[in-house]
């Protein structure tokens, strides 16, 4: 899709662009502008289209019905770092949801062997989600890190159909989010069943596509919901308008829908919540309110790029920095400013007018 001069222009006006110059010059959408998607990425006259937002659908049957075709695949939703992998000039890189281009992310997709990929197709963007030992991911102990790819853009914004996509993946021998078949609306026994079991087995949910990857809604289960709300307990303050509550409703319309134990979830509820809040609650004088991480780095230059990225809502704490065989392995913590500085106050006795 292309965007014309005038758009161009306007945004800019507007402060909708900001310009960097890194390893690459480039420019980036801050925000969402008339057609063009928060994130879009701008090098010379090559567009790299924003990765849109999904629809989230709240109930299962009623969503498909009013979302989906009737034939449709499922995959696994996997909660890890967003990103869109191409080759500009001679080099990989990999930009962030928000369009950065990504340190950390890029060294990691240099090493990933997609030279014969950008060979063959030269203008693709490998869309997918980072997991691992990144400074973004909940660290992992049996792997580095790992790309899992979900999508193709041929270049143009437009993602291939599944059929072509899961082709490519198997072709050039690519990782790929786990792949859970296809289904019908006019029989979802199976699929409610693969939901009951992504539940029980506390993995996050699904991204439901069309076939011609038209249509696509992502449902979440609702121990995803209950992890996720444990692990942002400690750092609420900092956390968007909305994320507790969106989490909250949306597991229980599935708990509701299926029957679930509404006694359990309760009880799982509030100790994800409170067990995390009240342990961080008694260390705060002394560390803050924080989150661990541990990534595996090359060049100096990478961990000098993550500091430079890391939101100013958090202050970074070196708790070690060690010398391996392929790089510095460094763990550190995020500590976040925002809510570590609000919960002293009320805990010095600092009243707030409700």
């Amino acid at each position: 899709m292309e965007i014309s001069k005038s758009i161009l222009e306007a945004a800019r006006k507007k402060g909708k662009i900001i310009d960097y110059k890194e390893e690459i010059n480039y420019s980036r959408f801050r925000e969402d502008f008339r057609f063009i998607s928060r994130g879009t990425v701008l090098i010379g006259e090559r567009i790299i289209h924003g990765f849109p937002h999904i629809k989230r659908i709240f109930t299962l049957e009623k969503g498909l019905a009013k979302n989906m075709s009737e034939e449709f695949y499922a995959e696994e939703k996997i909660d890890g770092f967003n990103l869109r992998v191409a080759k500009v000039g001679k080099k990989v890189f990999a930009f962030s949801r928000g369009g950065f281009v990504d340190p950390f992310s890029t060294e990691k997709a240099r090493d990933l062997n997609l030279d014969q990929f950008f060979r063959d197709y030269p203008d693709y963007i490998l869309c997918g989600e980072m997991i691992g030992n990144t400074p973004y991911t909940t660290p992992a102990k049996e792997f580095d890190v790992r790309f899992l790819i979900f999508d193709f853009d041929s270049g143009s914004g437009q993602y291939v159909e599944q059929s072509t996509k899961y082709s490519l993946i198997k072709k050039y021998d690519l990782n790929s989010v786990p792949q859970l078949g296809k289904f019908s609306q006019s029989n979802l026994t199976s699929l409610k069943n693969l939901l009951l079991n992504t539940n029980k087995s506390k993995k996050e949910g699904l991204v439901l596509k069309s076939i011609d990857r038209k249509q696509i809604v992502k449902y979440v289960v609702p121990n995803a919901d209950i992890e996720d709300i444990g692990k942002a307990a400690n750092s609420l303050f900092d956390m968007p308008t909305g994320y507790f509550i969106q989490r909250i409703l949306r597991s229980a319309v599935f708990i509701k829908d299926f029957g679930l134990d509404r006694k359990k979830y309760s009880q799982l509820l509030g100790e994800a919540f409170y067990d995390k809040l009240t342990v961080q609650l008694s260390k705060i004088e002394e560390d803050g309110i924080y989150d661990e991480f541990e990534v595996l780095i090359k060049s100096p230059k990478t961990w000098d790029g993550i500091l430079k990225h890391m939101s100013k809502e958090v202050k970074i704490e070196v708790l070690f920095k060690r010398e391996e065989k392929n790089g510095s392995r460094i763990r550190f913590r995020k500590i976040y400013k925002k809510t570590t500085k609000k919960l002293r106050e009320f805990l010095s006795g600092k009243g707030i007018e409700d």
